[in-house]
């Protein structure tokens, strides 16, 4: 019995230790801030882990649900919303003219073809992830901003999805998470197939303007892996590897093609916010790529997580960036300084 009441002591000593540690790193080890710009948050009704912008139209599409309520869990339904961010007032409707009954929205991505004609395909989890099919959903767009739903597509091999991006109307990439080992994933709008089965945890993936290159964001490895893109069969090629020093989730390709990435700068810290609630770093970095595929790498957001906790993705359009995460019922609208 002594034995036992000394060992449980330990680990309690133990686990004050980590938390102490974990919220005195958090308090301490990262500035109160870092950005060079002014931030205003857009209260949701939900958190918007992902963000496309349509940069012809200026308007930014949030994949939007309460995941909060999820990871605690409860049930929620989604949408994905919209923001017109030309409007002198900035605010936040949905896109969507008719959805699916079940709708867990995650990564987002839209397609438009040589007419003009835009599609959306959208990541959605099932109620029970791991034992029931996971879903990509398309939509068209019917009028400007405002999507209806087409088709639902799904395959063993998307497996734990994490995020994609279309490359056609029907043709898309998913890079599934899990550890190092996940796989890359091509769907050519009647079968998937695995193109790579190496990816450390696909956070996030996104495509060049001429969809040639793929950029995929390993959490787990704290790279960005870069990617020639075979357009006649879907193949991939690795160019690069780029260590980050941060892990990353979603990737925006600004309009020069410079790549902005929302990042979590300290993992534990993001458990722990998960766990009792406390805030959780925020980081967006940008990274350029020259020639060779070597990157460039510059922090333009950190935060405690006083101002948005969890960061997931920082998109842009002309001098703004806008914030989302994967808990926070908001976003952050910033004006970036300089131009």
């Amino acid at each position: 019995m002594k034995i036992l009441k000394v060992s449980l002591i330990a680990i309690l000593a133990i686990l004050a230790i980590s938390v102490a540690g974990v919220f005195g790193y958090l308090e301490f080890g990262i500035p109160a801030g870092d950005f060079d710009g002014e931030c205003t948050a857009l209260e949701l009704d939900g958190s918007a882990e992902d963000i496309h912008i349509d940069r012809e139209r200026g308007l930014a599409y949030l994949s939007l649900i309460d995941r909060l309520t999820l990871a605690q869990g409860g049930d929620a339904q989604g949408t994905i919303g919209l923001v017109d961010l030309n409007s002198p007032v900035i605010s936040a409707t949905s896109a969507l003219i008719s959805a699916p009954d079940h709708f867990r929205p995650h990564g987002i991505s839209i397609y438009i073809d040589e007419n003009g004609q835009r599609f959306m395909v959208v990541l959605n989890h099932p109620v029970n992830r791991g034992s029931e099919p996971e879903m990509v959903e398309l939509f068209k767009e019917q009028s400007p901003g405002r999507y209806i739903h087409v088709k639902t597509y799904s395959d063993p091999l998307f497996e734990s999805p994490n995020d994609l991006v279309a490359v056609g109307p029907e043709q898309f990439y998913i890079a599934n998470d899990g550890g190092d080992g996940a796989k890359l994933v091509y769907f050519d709008g009647q079968q998937a197939t695995v193109v790579a089965n190496d990816i450390n945890s696909g956070g996030g993936i996104n495509a060049s303007a001429d969809y040639s290159e793929l950029y995929v964001a390993e959490t787990g490895g704290k790279a960005l892996r870069v990617l020639s893109r075979n357009s006649d069969d879907g193949s991939v090629t690795t160019l690069n590897q780029i260590p980050l020093g941060t892990s990353p989730d979603n990737v925006d390709v600004a309009e020069d093609g410079s790549l902005w990435i929302g990042a979590h700068s300290d993992l534990l810290g993001l458990v722990m916010h998960f766990i009792i609630g406390s805030d959780a770093p925020s980081q967006v970095i940008r990274v350029e790529l020259d020639d060779d595929d070597n990157g460039q790498i510059e922090e333009i957001y950190l935060n405690r997580g006083e101002e948005i906790s969890a960061s997931s993705v920082g998109a842009t359009y002309g001098n703004k960036l806008l914030i989302g995460s994967i808990t926070s019922r908001k976003i952050l609208v910033c004006e970036m300084a300089g131009g």
